[in-house]
């Protein structure tokens, strides 16, 4: 499996790249002197390609990388050390005009982004982020941006690099002893790239994708999921179908906040535009293996029903993720998963000690018994596995929980009649009622949205917390878990909803919640009665 993609290489294959055209050529071949018809699909991508990078303090000459999207700069200045801070109050003192802020990468190192975004507000001239792991630097892409849409946004207008956990000490150090941080960043960028999805085979069996960029070494980010795809392409052949996405790690155009899964976004919008996405059978993409606990990311219960039903507790079943070009299919409606043990590979993420090295082999088997057992078993049985009737009923659980309202009663009476009976019905369901949902202040809260469905319901979960808390069930100072402001986010559009916790601040007084609990009564009733406007327009 290794030696397949040895011409992958260790360097970065970015977004529009030569070297990702040439990766791409590759995996064309492959797939053609395996006798499978071959097609190539070019989009427009935003390329950002380092040259150089430099920094230096006290005579010492550090390991670096820039962090994407850095544009080429040169800066020199006093250090401050911001630590691992994340929220704005914990910013507000700091005085960073003119210095070069040297920050540690937040636990969750995707953030890495909101880190960044303060250090510039808070007058930054440029930020070093030092890894929490020892012995790696890494790449995270940043922009200047306090969103996630899909639309264009605005470049990191500081110079961003990373260093090692050790060598972020030595800056420390240094600085601490009044040397000050020199850093010059060479980098490109271009706006007409074309970036390119390499597909093959049939499209309307199982088909099994992978991204082929990544940043630095990228082994199980996601070399390793190119060669499970060649793997699995020459056990199945004709039978199935095959896509090499790139620009999976960035290339929306424009420096968009959502930055990522734009190879398989375009892909997806090209096969709907030419009427061939219907004919789509269930897309089986893996990324991020090379861990031991295996997990499939599921676009909808009908979906995660289906696999936990076949593969029991070989993997953890759960909803798709954002992160995964599954999602850019389960948006569609079609039926989408990622194999992955992403959790795992936190540590070697993005960075260059990702290598073959830290993979867990007997991880990677499983993974690819279970791939064959779903595929095997969607070339056996074709799409009517799958549990229909859960897009449905996942819909009546949630309702059945607010039926004391009188517009909850009218949506149980009409669910009660509906059926979703062929996947053609089943796409229309999944497309109008899932999307990328995430619940509070994205400069506060830290997590990744959810691929969310169905839509229109969540609120629900808010108007019982509170429900219960008046009741005395609850105490009052649970309304924390309240999810609170609810956004679609990638469309960012903001859903009605309270807010009881107000920028750390929590309001308890038994005339506060009461007049909470009457806003979100109509919340819930206006989300109802829009879940079901939706259905019926669908006429299934």
């Amino acid at each position: 499996m290794i030696s397949k993609t040895s011409f992958v290489g260790l360097e970065d294959i970015v977004a529009g790249s030569r070297k990702e055209q040439f990766v791409a050529e590759k995996v064309r071949e492959f797939f053609e002197e395996l006798g499978i018809e071959t097609h190539v699909f070019e989009f427009e991508a935003l390329s950002w390609v380092e040259d150089y990078v430099e920094v230096k303090i006290g005579g010492l000459k550090l390991r670096s990388v820039s962090m994407p999207y850095t544009l080429s700069d040169d800066v020199e200045g006093k250090v401050f050390y911001a630590g691992d801070r994340m929220l704005e109050e914990d910013w507000a003192s700091l005085d960073l005009s003119g210095k070069i802020a040297l920050v540690k990468l937040y636990e969750k190192v995707d953030e890495a982004e909101w880190q960044y975004l303060q250090a510039v507000r808070f007058g930054a001239e440029a930020v070093v982020f030092m890894d929490i792991y020892p012995g790696r630097v890494r790449r995270m892409v940043l922009t200047l941006n306090t969103d996630y849409r899909f639309k264009e946004g605005t470049p990191p207008p500081v110079p961003a690099v990373s260093v090692s956990f050790e060598d972020g000490l030595r800056i420390l150090r240094l600085a601490e002893e009044g040397k000050k941080m020199s850093i010059r960043v060479e980098t490109r960028v271009d706006h007409q790239a074309r970036s390119r999805v390499v597909y093959a085979g049939n499209l309307s069996g199982p088909v099994f994708s992978a991204h082929i960029d990544k940043w630095l070494s990228g082994f199980r980010d996601n070399v390793l999921g190119v060669g499970v795809v060649f793997y699995l392409a020459e056990k199945f052949r004709e039978k199935a179908g095959y896509i090499l996405f790139g620009s999976e790690e960035s290339g929306a155009p424009g420096f968009s906040p959502w930055y990522w899964i734009w190879g398989s976004r375009s892909f997806a919008e090209f096969l709907e535009k030419r009427g061939l996405l219907d004919e789509f059978g269930v897309l089986l993409n893996v990324d991020t293996l090379g861990g031991r606990n295996l997990r499939i990311s599921a676009s909808t219960p009908d979906v995660q029903a289906w696999l936990s039903r076949l593969l029991g507790d070989q993997v953890t079943v759960c909803p798709d993720h954002v992160i995964f070009d599954s999602f850019s299919f389960t948006m569609k409606g079609v039926p989408s998963t990622t194999t992955h043990t992403f959790p795992e590979v936190i540590p070697v993420y993005h960075t260059e000690v990702d290598t073959a090295d830290t993979v867990d082999w007997v991880g990677v088997e499983n993974a690819l018994r279970v791939l064959e057992r779903v595929s095997s078993e969607i070339i056996s049985h074709g799409l009517q596995a799958f549990s229909y009737e859960e897009l449905i009923n996942s819909i009546i659980r949630k309702v059945e929980r607010v039926s004391f309202l009188p517009s909850a009663r009218q949506a149980l009476e009409f669910l009660g009649k509906l059926k979703v009976n062929d996947e053609r019905e089943a796409r229309m369901v999944r497309s109008t009622l899932t999307r990328p949902m995430f619940w509070g202040r994205y400069d506060r809260i830290f997590a990744d949205s959810v691929a969310f469905y169905p839509l229109y319901t969540d609120s629900i979960d808010d108007l019982i917390l509170v429900f219960d808390i008046l009741s005395g069930v609850r105490n009052p100072s649970d309304i924390v878990r309240i999810r609170g402001v609810r956004r679609i986010a990638g469309f960012e559009e903001t859903l009605g909803g309270v807010e009881p916790v107000f920028y750390g601040r929590t309001f308890t007084s038994p005339q506060f919640l009461h007049q909470i609990y009457s806003v979100l009564e109509k919340v819930v009733q206006d989300d109802i009665n829009e879940l079901i406007n939706r259905l019926r327009m669908l006429k299934i």
